[in-house]
């Protein structure tokens, strides 16, 4: 199957590109980036400004993909314009999900994000945890914002395009193979891991989860939150959630303290994804 992966010049989507051409697909990266100079990717490059509708309808009426991947935005919630972080997601967004509506793509695959639960925004803290796909706040954050309206774009185009299934990823907060030093800097200054309750994902794992999204049998619009099994702290999660959160204590009492506070209960049963990735496993470069 011919695979359109977006944004695969980025971390996590040279990582999708990876995964998925490994399984035997034809993979075409559309991105207004080249991969960097010395990354050996598989499969074609197609420099594309997804925010220009003309040239995603070019691109996908060139290839004609069976499935798309689509990872390409901005992705960062700071350091940047608002207006533009906004209207990069969300118009770029569209222009894929309607192209490959339109083209009769029968699986799609897009990023959203943690942020888009509300609760990676300072002082706003799960109703219980582990959490799943329906705890969501209000959030005042454009990239926030963005990626929640991204899937608010895919639940509208699924009635649109009965034939296309949609899949939103909730990606977690994503280390490459060679950042997990990142990881040990969180542990030695736990404050820093405090944003997202100290939870991360292997970007190998989230070219899985494109991988399991695309080659699944769901329908309509379905969102999963995708995260790491573990948390990136050597201390317990209850130990940590009171100290930084101070009495916050509504974690289940069969919970594992070193379990994600991030439930991916959801799309282990509907697609049969678990990730395969931690930084207790020395493996995967240590931390």
């Amino acid at each position: 199957m011919r695979v359109i992966v977006t944004g695969g010049s980025g971390k996590a989507g040279r990582e999708v590109v990876r995964v998925v051409a490994a399984a035997g697909h034809e993979v075409v990266n559309l991105d207004f980036a080249r991969p960097a100079h010395g990354l050996d990717l598989p499969g074609e490059f197609c420099r594309v400004d997804l925010t220009d509708a003309g040239e995603v309808y070019d691109a996908f009426f060139q290839f004609r993909p069976g499935a798309v991947c689509h990872l390409a935005a901005n992705p960062s919630p700071s350091g940047q314009s608002r207006l533009d972080v906004f209207s990069n997601n969300v118009s770029s967004t569209y222009n894929v999900l309607q192209a490959a509506g339109d083209l009769g793509v029968s699986r799609v695959a897009y990023a959203s994000s943690e942020m888009a639960t509300g609760l990676i925004h300072e002082g706003v803290v799960p109703t219980r945890i582990p959490f799943d796909e329906s705890e969501r706040h209000p959030s005042p954050n454009a990239y926030a914002l963005s990626k929640y309206l991204g899937e608010v774009i895919a639940e509208s185009l699924a009635v649109r395009y009965p034939g296309t299934a949609f899949i939103g990823l909730r990606i977690n907060n994503v280390i490459a193979p060679d950042e997990y030093h990142v990881l040990r800097a969180r542990r030695d200054d736990p404050a820093t891991g405090a944003f997202n309750f100290w939870s991360y994902i292997d970007a190998r794992d989230v070219g899985g989860a494109y991988l399991a999204a695309i080659t699944g049998t769901t329908t309509g619009n379905e969102v999963f939150l995708i995260a790491a099994a573990d948390t990136s702290a050597d201390r317990p999660l209850s130990e940590l959630m009171a100290a930084h959160y101070p009495g916050y204590d509504r974690i289940d009492p069969g919970h594992d303290d070193f379990a994600s506070a991030f439930s991916s209960a959801k799309i282990a049963r509907l697609l049969d994804w678990t990730p395969q990735y931690s930084w207790r496993d020395q493996s995967t470069g240590g931390a």
